[in-house]
């Protein structure tokens, strides 16, 4: 009787032992809360190493990836700076924020950001650069806005910050935003060469490879600042608590690109760093973000009801839960789109109308719905293609002229349906929406039905609005 006694004892002993150590293994989710240094490039693609570039060196943003957390599937919701950042701000969809859905826009006072309800939660914020823009950004009041960011430099900003209280920094890069340098890269040592693929939309040659190569320098010089800011924050001895991201306001300044929806116009980089709070860092989370999904990532972490506090209803869904490696949602989709971006004459007339278009991806395919496909997507030609910036790939595409498969790929009208299989054709330039009629039929309803939950006006048939708006920047 009392071995089996003895027996049951070591045997809820031994399990007893064995749950302790499961718990030990498994790091409980964080309590506590971060401080968050959010930095963000200003048109930067994936080309980081983490990423796989071999042709650029991003030795700070490696190291935070190795010990956090890459996202691989982030998406912005749109590709160009003053939308994609206002829906970051306010964690809703461009064409939820009335004005703001355009570029170089009036962004409307009552949408509020969340990082006006941290200031106003008495948690300290600071920033440095560009935040939103390019555009006018006012108070109710008329008052100049500042979106709760005291403007500081990191140093000085923590010097100040208490340190009883949760900080909250944004640092806006310049980089690698154009104008460059022509020839940079070759200055810096870099050869035409060392580029592993260039895209199937551009030409593969020594001037396209050599505007890339002096983009490769802006993209290093943003990885120096980052790690710079990594070095203040650890001589402040706040880095253990602080969570780090790094992402990027849409893709590079180059033609097919930024301002456009394809693909490589929307997924950026996204890493995290945590030292007190990601669970089983050096891992790479494959599901589908938006960064609109940051606001209420920010607002969770914080403690803070965003809603409560003034905000419109947020549209994105906070990745709290993939920062503590525990998936708490099926995110099956993400959405893109854009609306008008660059305009040199009056809103309203034929040549100032935007290019309004929406786009999902599920799984690898890639769908886009372009609402009025007889526009040009760049802007008029006669107005020198405004919605591709100014550089080197762009002059050369440019100068081919119509006949040309590049310039066609670039600056073309499009049809009304695009479809793409990014796992066989991650540059989007093999159109299968004619192929497989009932897949694009099924992501068009799919993408529709999303559009009609969020109140989309260009899917409630009143579009035009947004052609409608002013722009500060026409004459």
């Amino acid at each position: 009787m009392h071995r089996i006694a003895l027996s049951r004892l070591s045997l809820a002993l031994c399990l007893c032992i064995s749950f302790a150590v499961a718990a030990a293994a498994e790091p409980a989710p964080p309590t506590v809360t971060p401080n968050v240094l959010f930095i963000i490039a200003d048109d930067a693609s994936c080309h980081f190493g983490t990423y796989g570039c071999s042709w650029t060196k991003t030795p700070h943003i490696d190291a935070l990836a190795a010990n956090g957390l890459v996202f691989d599937n982030a998406y912005v919701p749109t590709s160009k700076c003053s939308p994609c950042r206002a829906g970051l701000l306010t964690g809703r969809n461009p064409w939820q924020l009335e004005e703001a859905a355009n570029h170089w826009p009036t962004f409307p006072p009552k949408f509020t950001a969340f990082t006006e309800v941290l200031a106003a939660d008495r948690i300290s914020c600071g920033a440095k650069g560009k935040v939103w823009g390019p555009g006018v950004a006012k108070t109710a009041d008329g008052a100049r806005r500042t979106w709760g960011l005291r403007n500081a430099d990191f140093k000085t900003f923590l010097e100040s910050a208490p340190a009883d209280r949760p900080f909250f920094y944004w640092f806006g890069s310049a980089n690698p935003h154009r104008k460059y340098e022509p020839d940079a890269g070759r200055a810096a040592g870099k050869k035409p060469t060392d580029i592993d693929r260039v895209p199937t939309f551009w030409p593969d040659n020594d001037i396209v490879r050599r505007d890339m190569l002096d983009y490769a320098t802006e993209i290093e010089a943003y990885d120096r600042e980052v790690g710079e800011l990594i070095t203040t924050l650890r001589e402040s001895g706040r880095a253990e608590n602080t969570l780090v991201i790094v992402t990027s306001d849409h893709g590079m300044p180059f033609p097919r690109v930024k301002g456009h929806t394809y693909d490589m116009a929307h997924r950026v980089p996204l890493v995290a760093c945590w030292p007190a709070g990601i669970v089983h860092p050096g891992r790479r989370a494959e599901q589908l973000v938006s960064l609109i999904d940051l606001a209420p990532t920010f607002l969770e972490l914080f403690g803070v009801d965003g809603v409560k506090n003034g905000m419109s209803p947020i549209t994105g869904t906070s990745v709290a839960d993939l920062l503590r490696d525990n998936p708490q949602r099926e995110r099956p989709f993400v959405i893109v789109g854009r609306e008008r971006n660059d305009v040199r004459c009056r809103p309203g007339t034929e040549s100032g109308l935007g290019y309004p278009a929406r786009a999902i991806r599920q799984g690898s395919l890639f769908y886009i719905h372009n609402f009025a496909a007889d526009r040009w997507p760049c802007g008029n030609v006669e107005l020198g293609l405004l919605d591709t910036d100014d550089g080197p790939t762009k002059s050369l595409i440019e100068a081919a002229g119509p006949d040309d498969r590049h310039w066609q790929l670039c600056f073309g009208k499009r049809p009304a349906d695009e479809l793409y299989d990014l796992a066989t054709d991650p540059d989007c330039v093999r159109n299968l929406a004619t192929e497989r009629p009932e897949k694009t039929a099924a992501l068009r309803d799919m993408l529709f039905a999303e559009l009609r939950r969020q109140a989309d006006p260009r899917i409630l048939g009143q579009g035009d609005v947004f052609d409608a708006y002013p722009s500060p920047k026409a004459p």
